[in-house]
């Protein structure tokens, strides 16, 4: 191991060799050749230093790593029907067409939260540039295409890189960890995002290369009054929108009680997520962690290492006034124990709407059924019967079919590449 890592811990510890020496139970002499390089540094041995001052592995259990979020722009692809077959594993015809504005595009092509962005005119124009969207849903759903088939983004990437090469460029990569809920009785092992307020002003929270950081959101000031709808949940921003980097830390527990309208008790029972920790990276950022990610580099170690980069937690201090590494931090970010990237697969869903349609609009419907009985006429038979499945709709009911198909493993195989 390169002695220049024992040299640059140490500096981070603003230690000198003699009282570092006393902090990890050697002598300074043999530091001194640690770091000069006469004696050889095993990482057996750097751990033991590091363990020291707080540092740890993490639990690898603790965490769950995905991509929440990807967009990537191709300058020329002429054959839209080739580039879904062969990368999206999607037929071309499952595809929706629309007009648009957004991102100086004119046209949009959509299979659930699958976009695709163009020119309606680029036969004219001969602009045949386009560009992939995938939000967190869209990449559930590309999920379930990629679990179908055995494959995983590292290959759909790679592909895409060895096609396309530099007329391939990723603008915007989101990474999501979930820190996973460790059970009833066992909330006090997770990390508090208000006990990371209070550390930075105890000056035991380090955001380096970051220049700013802002919080949003807490709790109810009335015990009681019903959390289910006034909690929130604390979100913690680490650097600027602006900048190809930065952080988003927030009480995913909270966010998933008040859209699901559970308590924050049941959020955690049903779905097992206590915070939520997103990496969001723009343009050649993301670019060149995405190559990294090609080149072999599993994307959760990439990402535990953009957040150990930039941010440090500490709690308190040894007796030579050097910050220690926070316990509960160092469970979830620390050492290096091996982390990998998960899937979530997750078919596009009409549920959200029959759900939105329970929540929003069953207390109008259960009026007019009484108002019905009250009056002797059949309203409620009249607004059922006077809608109809338009041609979005069908688009949407298509996609459904299409996952269920997935899913009971009877679809049609596309003959992709990769």
């Amino acid at each position: 191991m390169n002695s220049m890592y024992l040299r640059d811990f140490r500096k981070k510890t603003r230690l000198n060799q003699k009282d570092f020496a006393k902090c990890v139970g050697i002598s300074q002499q043999m530091i001194s050749q640690y770091e000069l390089g006469k004696k050889t540094l095993s990482l057996e041995t750097y751990r033991k230093f590091k363990a020291a001052f707080g540092y740890k592995d993490c639990d690898t259990a603790r965490l769950r790593f995905m991509i929440d979020y990807l967009r990537i722009t191709f300058k020329s692809v002429r054959d839209l029907e080739f580039f879904t077959k062969t990368f999206l594993l999607i037929p071309f015809k499952e595809f929706g067409s629309y007009e648009t504005k957004l991102m100086m595009y004119n046209h949009l092509w959509k299979r659930g939260d699958i976009w695709i962005f163009d020119y309606h005119d680029k036969f004219d124009t001969g602009n045949y540039q386009i560009t992939i969207q995938l939000s967190g849903s869209g990449c559930r759903q590309m999920e379930v295409l990629l679990e179908h088939y055995g494959l995983t983004w590292q290959n759909l990437l790679s592909n895409m890189r060895n096609v396309y090469g530099d007329n391939m460029k990723v603008t915007r990569l989101d990474i999501a960890i979930d820190e996973l809920y460790q059970g009833y009785e066992n909330e006090s092992e997770h990390l508090l995002l208000s006990d990371l307020i209070a550390k930075y002003y105890h000056k035991e929270l380090d955001f380096e290369l970051m220049r700013s950081w802002n919080y949003i959101g807490g709790g109810t000031l009335n015990p009681d009054e019903d959390e289910k709808v006034t909690s929130q949940g604390i979100s913690l921003y680490f650097g600027s929108r602006q900048s190809e980097m930065y952080f988003n830390f927030y009480e995913k527990r909270y966010e998933l009680a008040k859209q699901e309208k559970i308590s924050v008790e049941e959020s955690l029972e049903i779905f097992d997520i206590w915070n939520r920790y997103e990496i969001r990276l723009s343009h050649k950022k993301a670019d060149s962690v995405v190559n990294e990610y090609i080149c072999g580099v599993d994307l959760a170690e990439i990402a535990r290492g953009l957040i150990n980069s930039r941010i440090n937690v500490y709690d308190g201090t040894n007796a030579f006034g050097t910050y220690l590494a926070d316990e509960k931090w160092q469970r979830l970010f620390g050492g290096v124990e091996p982390l990998h990237l998960s899937m979530k697969p997750e078919p596009y869903d009409i549920r959200k709407t029959i759900k939105w349609l329970r929540y929003q609009v069953s207390d109008s419907l259960a009026m007019v059924r009484e108002f019905d009985k009250i009056v002797g006429e059949d309203n409620l038979s009249f607004i059922l019967d006077s809608g109809e499945v338009n041609e979005r709709a069908e688009k949407i009911l298509l996609d459904v079919e299409s996952n269920f198909q997935i899913e009971r493993g009877d679809y049609d195989n596309y003959d992709a590449v990769i």
